[in-house]
């Protein structure tokens, strides 16, 4: 690493990927905690704590990239354990920086209040376009899992066309499944449309629907409501690649025995190599970004 910085970092849960990325930090700060992990799964040069209490005096506090929720609670490793960092917030030092993939309003209000720092990274360009590449395996790996049909000639809805939507739709395009693309704005479209898809604008996805196959969301509103699952094939498969609040009314899915899955977290789940090394990558710049912009 060009810096190494004079005081301590942690990690606080998180799966693989906040392994890979425990070990550049080593290269970074004078000492590496990570909690919220088997000892066992611990590098060598990283050392184990036992209780949050030990961060109080961290400088950098690293948090998965789905964040804390309104309870402030982080998932430990693989979601087998969970951590009330929200209840450690009060205690940390003034100018602590933590960064995670998301938080909250109402945490970020408190951190505030307390002079805390947050940096929140799920966002960031850069990570999200290299995670849309094993999320959009992921959904693959998915579909070929749960569909009685090959993706070659099926039909395939992508609603939105973002980082993860582009992605998407090109790899199923791959295997030779037929795309639309369903999107609010025009520009989008128009770059569908212009990458060889089907375009189609989300307020006309009900004279389409019924003929998908494979049906996968990556806006986190509600787009799949009842009255559009309602005119699905009870064959489809529907994949919602979303952040919360998600697309999906998954109780009507239920109603209409159309299967429904919430895919959250697929490159830590298909490809945690490859994800840790995203993070790992990318994480330090913008630590390194803030800390030179401001105060150290």
């Amino acid at each position: 690493m060009e810096q190494t910085y004079g005081f301590s970092a942690a990690i606080v849960g998180g799966d693989l990927r906040q392994i890979e990325v425990a070990k550049v930090f080593t290269g970074l700060f004078k000492e590496v905690r990570i909690y919220g992990h088997p000892p066992t799964e611990v590098p060598a040069a990283v050392s184990f704590g036992s209780s949050l209490d030990e961060l109080v005096n961290t400088r950098v506090i690293l948090l998965p990239i789905n964040g804390m929720n309104e309870a402030g609670i982080v998932s430990g490793y693989k979601s087998d354990q969970t951590i009330n960092f929200g209840s450690l917030i009060p205690s940390l030092a003034k100018g602590t920086l933590i960064v995670t993939g998301s938080m909250p309003p109402r945490w970020i209000q408190k951190a505030n209040a307390l002079q805390l720092k947050v940096l929140q990274y799920a966002n960031d360009d850069e990570i999200a376009i290299l995670n849309s590449i094993p999320t959009a395996e992921g959904a693959l790996q998915i579909a070929m899992e749960q569909l009685p049909i090959t993706i070659h000639n099926s039909t395939t809805i992508v609603i939105g066309f973002g980082r993860v939507g582009i992605t998407v739709a090109r790899v199923f395009k791959a295997l030779g499944s037929k795309i639309f693309v369903a999107a609010r704005r025009s520009a989008s479209l128009a770059r569908a449309w212009e990458q060889g898809y089907e375009k189609i604008a989300v307020n006309s996805l009900d004279g389409i629907i019924g003929a998908a196959d494979i049906v996968i969301n990556t806006v986190p509103s509600l787009i799949l409501s009842e009255a559009l699952i309602s005119k699905m094939s009870s064959q489809a498969l529907i994949i919602d690649l979303a952040s919360p609040p998600y697309g999906t009314d998954f109780e009507a899915a239920r109603r209409f025995n159309i299967k429904a899955l919430l895919a959250p977290g697929l490159p830590g789940k298909v490809a945690p190599k490859t994800a840790g090394f995203i993070l790992s990558s990318s994480i330090p710049r913008l630590i390194r970004e803030y800390l030179n912009g401001g105060d150290r």
